[in-house]
């Protein structure tokens, strides 16, 4: 078996740096026979099927490891023997894939959640009741090319626009790796991956990009970065994030936990996605697919299966790993309509954990969800967890205003017009915690 130093019950998911060297490496795979690691660590090459390999098993069917020789920048695969199949799956929380072939049989890359320079520690979210939000499809936002999707970077180049134009909040469509391209980011099955077109890889367009962002940060007087320092995919992310924070713009992520994907590309099945990840026997029925049900609102994917307290624990560490590895200021939640008719009483229950997990973290964080149903009702409430803020008084009900004249109800919890942006469905609702923001 493989070394278990570094591993504990504390050890995150994916692929982990450690300091002073190697990375564990951690998966769920309940109903697996064995999980191993392979991949390309400090050069040297493992792979196979072999006892120096293989993970331990918890009783909550969560495998790890470490490898002492594993770095920043090493390719990495899960092998997963199960019941059904066995062979290669991504690793669900991989932080960026490889191109190493084409995907979708890409290995996962090791990459630091910590070794970006940020710039942004005096930034603010701006008050909820001034945010002018600006959608971008991050792909189409700022094409140089003709038949070449726009970058992460490219959009930096354009921070001096979107201050111009007055807005203060920046609202991206999904940016996770999804499985059909060019896709407008609603069919992802790699949740922690950034899209691979949204990535800069050559070299000298990472060099021309470079001038850009050094230049506005030395417009504002801020240190400068380096190549290194925007090499990965993530770390191209976190440059845009950055940059709009130091020039007074606030970044919401678009994200799908409604359902997942649509687990082929190019019409045939995605055999190492993360649907059947611990490789069961796959007898037809997709309530046996480990994260997923058999439920599907027309989304073009699968709905998770929220019951599953592993599966709600995937979604939030999501969330999570947006507002600590990327600033994330908060979120637009696609089809949360979908997500409680597709799973009633659990998803309503998860959306609480999800909202109160969050608002913890991050008072100031905004919380927008989409409600799109022809059954609209006029106010909707979830339930909170009453935290208390330093005043005392606790955190208000998450609010879902469902039709945009009665978000003048909502803003009256904050005694302030609240202003509406308008949106690309026929329907607005907004959640937010009116005590955060006083």
């Amino acid at each position: 078996m493989i070394s278990q130093v570094n591993v504990s019950a504390a050890t995150p998911m994916g692929a982990t740096l450690v300091d002073g060297g190697g990375a564990t490496f951690r998966a769920w795979a309940p109903r697996a026979s064995a999980v191993y690691i392979n991949g390309t660590f400090g050069g040297t090459a493992r792979v196979g099927q072999t006892d120096d390999l293989l993970l331990a098993k918890d009783a909550n069917g969560y495998w790890s490891g470490f490898v002492t020789e594993a770095q920043e920048g090493d390719f990495y695969h899960f092998w997963v023997t199960g019941n059904g199949s066995s062979g290669y799956k991504r690793d669900p929380y991989a932080r960026e894939l490889a191109t190493d072939v084409v995907f979708p049989n890409c290995s996962c890359i090791i990459r630091s959640a910590t070794a970006y320079p940020w710039h942004d520690s005096a930034f603010m979210t701006p008050d909820f009741t001034n945010m002018i939000v600006y959608q971008i499809h991050i792909g189409t936002y700022a094409i140089s090319k003709s038949g070449t999707a726009s970058t992460f970077l490219d959009v930096v180049g354009k921070i001096p626009y979107l201050v111009a134009l007055g807005i203060n909040v920046l609202q991206p469509l999904p940016v996770d790796e999804v499985e059909t391209d060019p896709s407008m980011g609603y069919d992802g099955a790699d949740y922690f991956s950034p899209d691979l077109p949204y990535i800069v890889t050559d070299a000298g367009a990472l060099a021309q990009h470079l001038t850009t962002i050094n230049a506005l940060l030395q417009a504002k007087t801020l240190r400068p970065l380096s190549l290194n320092d925007i090499k990965s995919g993530p770390a191209q992310l976190r440059a845009l994030v950055d940059l709009c924070h130091v020039y007074g713009i606030a970044v919401i992520f678009d994200v799908v936990y409604n359902h997942a994907g649509g687990f082929t590309v190019d019409g045939k099945l995605d055999d190492e996605c993360v649907y059947y990840w611990d490789r069961a026997v796959n007898r037809g029925n997709n309530n046996d697919s480990l994260y997923f049900t058999d439920q599907d609102r027309g989304t073009g994917g699968l709905s998770f299966a929220l019951w599953n307290s592993d599966v709600r624990q995937f979604i939030i560490n999501n969330a999570r790993y947006y507002i600590d590895e990327f600033h994330a200021d908060g979120f637009r939640y696609d089809e949360i309509s979908d997500l409680i008719s597709m799973n009633c009483d659990s998803g309503w229950s998860f959306c609480c954990d999800l909202t109160n997990t969050l608002r913890f973290i991050k008072p100031r964080l905004l919380q927008n969800a989409e409600w799109f149903t022809t059954a609209e009702p006029d106010l909707m409430f979830f339930s909170t967890t009453a935290y208390a803020a330093p005043s005392a008084v606790p955190w208000s009900h998450l609010l879902l205003v469902s039709r945009p004249q009665s978000i003048s109800i909502a803003s009256l919890a904050l005694s302030t017009p609240l202003r509406t942006i308008g949106s690309r469905h026929s329907t607005s609702c907004v959640c937010f915690s009116p005590c955060a923001r006083r």
